[in-house]
């Protein structure tokens, strides 16, 4: 279905009728994917996006598309890319897992911190002549570095103020989104929205489509269990949490990834490759053309640390 570009942060594109996907735009302050739902009497908002900029856009988006101010905002983890845009939506009920609150009341004013201290040598050290990131990443990471710079201060964290615990189902006229949690793969928590009738799954960044994803703070294991869970879903159509809408086979792709990665860190253990050696490995062929590759140093080192402890190997 076609996109329609309506804010400098995002496309939006319909998935179907009462549901658009907000698809982040490259030098927009959004970063990551957002869905906006009309459930029929209520409007929900799936992930606020990285900046208040962004989200304040997003609002006025689900406002034009259904009529009405967002009720709810979710959460799909506490990384800030998902959840710094929550100030945006004053009227809505913003809620998540209980752990992602915890994590969120923990450590996101931290993590914005040390972004506002570290982006502005980031955002020189792209443009150097020895730099890593490939041309097609770079206007991604300039505009999620600017975004966060330029985002007013002080600024103001919110959590979610309703949570649960394994899941939550929010009930319209018109249809109802199963808020649900197995766990954490790529974060310490982690909620996935699903629309039954219309098998639509809002996946936060459990999955990806043509992106390397950032498993650095994350269990691929665990993540594995949860996708295998996702699979038994059987989602028709997917909004992933960065990059275009994806189908069923996302979820295999995905899965195949973390189970390649794991596969290559558990042999590097058990032939006790040492670690920089290992990190000379080639990203395997099925996933040379996916971008951010940058990703996938950090991913293999942390399949490594976690393999080689589980190994008892020292």
């Amino acid at each position: 279905m076609p996109s329609r570009r309506s804010s400098p942060h995002f496309a939006l594109k319909r998935v179907s009728a009462g549901v658009h996907a907000a698809i982040a735009e490259p030098a927009g302050s959004g970063l990551c994917n957002s869905t906006i739902v009309d459930l029929g009497g209520q409007t929900l908002v799936f992930d606020s996006m990285l900046t208040p900029m962004a989200g304040r856009a997003l609002a006025r988006a689900a406002e034009r598309i259904t009529g009405r101010r967002p009720a709810w905002v979710v959460n799909s983890h506490w990384h800030g890319d998902h959840i710094w845009g929550n100030a945006s939506f004053p009227e809505a009920h913003v809620v998540s897992t209980r752990k992602v609150r915890e994590v969120i009341l923990r450590r996101s004013r931290k993590q914005f911190e040390d972004n506002r201290r570290q982006f502005p040598a980031e955002l020189l050290a792209i443009g150097a002549p020895d730099s890593p990131i490939a041309q097609v990443d770079r206007p991604d990471l300039r505009a999620w570095f600017r975004g966060v710079l330029r985002i007013p201060l002080p600024f103001r964290i919110v959590p979610p103020e309703v949570t649960f615990r394994d899941e939550l189902v929010l009930e319209g006229s018109r249809r109802s989104v199963h808020l649900l949690s197995f766990g954490g793969g790529h974060s310490p928590s982690d909620v996935i929205g699903w629309l039954p009738e219309e098998r639509i799954l809002l996946a936060g960044d459990l999955l990806m489509v043509g992106l390397h994803p950032s498993i650095g703070n994350g269990w691929p294991d665990r993540w594995v269990r949860i996708l295998r869970q996702i699979e038994r879903l059987h989602p028709e159509q997917i909004v992933p949490g960065h990059g275009a809408l994806g189908t069923f086979p996302t979820v295999r792709k995905n899965r195949e990834y973390l189970e390649d990665l794991e596969g290559i860190a558990r042999d590097a253990v058990r032939r006790r490759i040492p670690l920089q050696e290992y990190l000379k490995m080639p990203i395997p062929r099925p996933y040379r053309q996916w971008r951010f590759a940058f990703m996938y140093p950090e991913n293999l080192v942390r399949a490594y640390q976690l393999a080689k402890a589980r190994s008892g190997h020292t």
